[in-house]
């Protein structure tokens, strides 16, 4: 039976959770002498994932990176995402934060490209600064964060904080078995329907036992009342997804509850927020895992951290901005909610289409004077989503 845990020393200090590639790199690093060069084809969850920290910190204070390549889906029959990256050790380590300069080449290929010839490598890469990814304690690799990328990306932080300030965020339960009828005195109303974009299909109803026998149980607050779902899940246009509930029901592990705090925003203006252009983008250029062909997702820790730009009420501008999304993102859920009813004719769905595009288009345009992001700065991340 494999392990589920892995337990490797660095400086003294041991770390539980790498997977066999994760030590395999590590051993690589440790083995090398200065100034040998490293080149590894490895699964691209290690640039981000919550659990390998501990090992980038130490690739970054032992190497000096010189290239990281985004390779398209499907390289290798395995269904995993892979990258390359190369790196050449340094005779003494760092210090962590890392801030002795570094840099890097940047390739990315297409998702579904087929590379044909070795030299596709060094054609259209982008420079970076290594050190630019850790900028606010991150230590993710970033590498899709060219120089400009990583300038907007601190940009669009320092114009903004973590959405865990403004709200109460948590993901449903598991295991979520569910039956049709309430089988049980404890059993609840239960989620199994479908989350897009300012949009919710409730699906069939259904019942789940709601106590003490589920093995990661959650407050049934996080069920009730007002409320943002997030879908884990990416869409496969890469936006994240999200909308507005009323309706009590619980709901599983791959979606995750936002609730508002006292005091803070309308969810209304989080929603326009987290559903924006801006958005995806910021967080598609942080993360590796949401840029894979299979299960791309957002994680708890990463919904946390969202940048949310902060209303200040007292301020008439602000609260202007405030209230101005609130209703435009108002008039997008009930758009979504006529165009979903089934009662409508194909011309009319077409109107409601072209009414959906251009409120989104409002709220984009909204969002990115909230965050003080340039015409130029729009034309790029546009064009790059």
């Amino acid at each position: 039976m494999r392990p589920s845990c892995h337990i490797i020393s660095i400086k003294g200090k041991l770390y539980c959770g790498l997977t066999p590639y994760g030590l395999f790199i590590e051993k690589t690093i440790r083995l090398c002498k200065p100034p040998g060069r490293i080149s590894l084809i490895v699964p691209t969850g290690w640039y981000s994932g919550a659990r390998f920290g501990s090992l980038r910190r130490h690739l970054a204070r032992c190497a000096d990176p010189q290239v990281f390549v985004n390779l398209p889906y499907d390289v290798f029959e395995a269904w995993v995402d892979t990258t390359i990256f190369v790196v050449v050790k340094r005779l003494k380590p760092l210090d962590w934060p890392r801030q002795s300069a570094c840099p890097v080449r940047l390739k990315t290929f297409p998702k579904r490209y087929k590379i044909a010839d070795i030299k596709e490598f060094e054609q259209e890469t982008n420079a970076a600064e290594f050190t630019s990814w850790f900028a606010g304690g991150s230590d993710q690799f970033l590498t899709y964060a060219d120089t400009f990328s990583a300038a907007l990306i601190t940009k669009i932080q320092s114009a903004g904080k973590p959405l865990k300030d403004f709200a109460d965020v948590q993901r449903g339960v598991t295991p979520f078995g569910l039956t049709e009828k309430a089988a049980h005195p404890h059993s609840l109303r239960a989620f199994d329907g479908t989350v897009r974009r300012y949009s919710l299909d409730p699906g069939p109803i259904k019942y789940i036992r709601f106590d003490e026998s589920l093995a990661e149980p959650k407050p049934e607050r996080y069920f009730k009342g007002p409320r943002l779902l997030l879908r884990e899940l990416i869409s496969r246009q890469f936006r994240l997804q999200a909308v507005k509930t009323t309706e009590d029901f619980v709901t599983n592990k791959s979606m995750q509850s936002i609730l508002g705090m006292e005091g803070g925003p309308d969810l209304r203006y989080l929603l326009g927020c987290l559903n924006s252009q801006l958005m995806s983008w910021y967080f598609l250029h942080r993360s590796n895992i949401a840029q894979r062909d299979d299960f791309p997702k957002i994680v708890l820790k990463e919904t946390r951290s969202l940048p949310i730009h902060p209303i200040n009420i007292s301020d008439l501008g602000d609260k202007a901005r405030h209230d101005k999304m609130v209703t435009l993102v108002e008039r997008m859920l009930e758009l979504n909610r006529k165009k979903n009813s089934g009662k409508l004719a194909p011309s009319e769905i077409e109107r409601l289409d072209r009414d959906i595009t251009s409120t989104d288009r409002e709220i984009d345009d909204l969002v990115y004077e909230l965050y003080g992001i340039t015409d130029e700065e729009r034309k790029i991340i546009e064009e790059q989503h």
